[in-house]
């Protein structure tokens, strides 16, 4: 790509190191984000309900911070856009780069391939935890599904209240002697 002359924009570098900043910080969450994930695979493999929600409270708040640095990136980004008088919209971290040095050109590269990789990465785990979830559901309404056919049959062994029916009895005893 051919890089811009940035003296042109004396007011672009201190954005761009801000940019920067704030993509390393993003790189840290989606990273706790990433651990959230792995250890919450491993709360549903084994699952408790209390490690199951003081993961989800950790995944939660990593997503927060996440959704806040995000809005931090598009303010960065459009002050970037006004610098550089580009619609806001259709500029990206491949045009920011273009107009920054080679230093801040290499880490803006750098950040973006990393992010690149830890959200696909993120994204291949959630499916995967979601598979587990989906399987334990179907697994789950299978059990409920049986349960529910056993108290429904008029031949059901447990009466609502969990004792066993008394079984009723067709015909009569006889009893002969002699």
């Amino acid at each position: 790509m051919i890089q811009q002359n940035t003296s042109l924009h004396p007011d672009l570098h201190p954005l761009l190191d801000s940019l920067i900043n704030l993509l390393k910080r993003e790189i840290a969450v989606y990273r706790e984000i990433q651990a959230a994930i792995t250890h919450e695979r491993i709360i549903l493999m084994k699952p408790s309900l209390e490690k199951l929600l003081e993961s989800n409270g950790k995944k939660e708040t990593a997503i927060v911070k996440a959704r806040m640095l995000e809005e931090g990136r598009f303010k960065i980004i459009k002050k970037i856009a006004r610098v550089l008088d580009l619609d806001e919209n259709q500029i990206n971290l491949s045009t920011v780069s273009s107009y920054a040095d080679p230093d801040q050109e290499r880490e803006l590269k750098e950040c973006r391939s990393i992010l690149n990789g830890l959200l696909a990465n993120s994204r291949e785990m959630n499916q995967n935890n979601k598979e587990l979830l989906d399987y334990s559901i179907l697994f789950l309404q299978g059990t409920v599904d049986f349960i529910h056919s056993l108290l429904s049959s008029g031949s059901a062994c447990y009466m609502p209240s969990g004792r066993m029916r008394p079984i009723t009895r067709n015909g009569k005893i006889l009893r002969t002697e002699g």
